[in-house]
């Protein structure tokens, strides 16, 4: 069996562009792009913080004596700061995982209309719920075990060096402890890329294919797919990279024309809409390389007739 990550790129394309504009439709571009939207909540995104006004704060007299001030405040009122401060955070994490939650049911809820080539969102909202919410639980899990495993990959260095840091010097155990330090942050940034490759490239589109929750989806798809083809897998995961940098590109060049409009999330996504299309037309069209059995499209002339 041949999987080329070169292979789908030209099927990916004319599928891509078959579903948006043959024929165009606004509807089915904010239909869509509302997909698109949810599918990547929480997925970087924001703006840069303006620090016009701080400066001059900080300067003089005036800056110390707000600053005194301030921390005065806190000192009198440390039940009040402290009960705002664990709100705050609650609200934080409650937001992050509404925005994990959406995230993983609209993964579905657009692959689910690529596949079909449709504009919808009620019937795959419902349709793929079981595998959105169990999608969400073990990413949630995953998280909170990658926090844990980063812990205490951070710790083993910080012993190791203790000696140095307690004698306040620079010697053979803290040099010891910077090299063990920056092995393992490669270590885990490599592994964390990996395990975030595989369940955007293998795990979903397996989970969606097959109807399976998150742990039999995790089982199916490295023994059907990753298993076996590991190099064709990292072959893929340069290519999604070589896709994200021109992607990239793309959403700057269109921010500036657009005079930051597509920074506005829901509008953003309707206007970038042919990124996340092909994105996930360009992995589904991989995957179909591993047989009838990995079949996602109904038809298999679309994207060849598309040109």
């Amino acid at each position: 069996m041949r999987i080329s990550p070169i292979d789908p790129i030209e099927p990916a394309w004319n599928r891509m562009v078959t579903i948006l504009f043959k024929p165009f439709s606004f509807k089915k571009w904010f239909v869509l792009g509302f997909c698109a939207f949810l599918s990547q909540c929480g997925e970087g995104g924001g703006g840069a913080n303006n620090g016009s006004g701080m400066g001059d704060m900080a300067n003089g007299n005036n800056g110390n004596d707000a600053f005194n001030e301030f921390t005065q405040w806190v000192e009198s009122n440390q039940d009040l700061v402290i009960t705002l401060g664990v709100a705050a955070a609650l609200v934080i994490l409650v937001l992050i995982l509404l925005s994990q939650w959406l995230n993983s049911r609209g993964k579905f809820m657009l692959i689910d209309c690529i596949a079909k080539n449709r504009a919808a969102v009620v019937e795959p909202w419902s349709e793929y719920k079981r595998e959105g919410n169990s999608l969400f639980l073990f990413r949630i899990t995953l998280g909170f075990f990658a926090l844990l495993i980063f812990a205490v990959l951070a710790a083993i260095p910080v012993l190791i060096a203790m000696p140095d840091i307690k004698a306040e010097t620079f010697g053979d155990a803290a040099i010891a402890s910077v090299i063990i330090g920056s092995l393992f942050l490669l270590l885990y940034i490599i592994v964390g890329i990996s395990v975030v490759m595989f369940i955007q490239i293998f795990l979903i589109p397996t989970m969606y294919l097959r109807r399976v929750r998150a742990v039999e989806g995790c089982r199916l798809a490295w023994r059907e797919l990753a298993q076996g083809h590991i190099w064709p897998a990292v072959l893929l995961t340069l290519m999604m990279f070589l896709f994200a940098i021109a992607a990239g590109t793309i959403s700057m060049v269109a921010t500036c024309l657009t005079c930051c409009i597509t920074v506005i999330p829901y509008i953003g996504a309707v206007i970038l809409l042919p990124i996340p299309v092909f994105f996930w037309a360009y992995i589904l069209e991989y995957l179909q390389q591993y047989g009838d059995e990995w079949t996602f499209f109904s038809d298999h002339t679309v994207a060849l007739d598309a040109e």
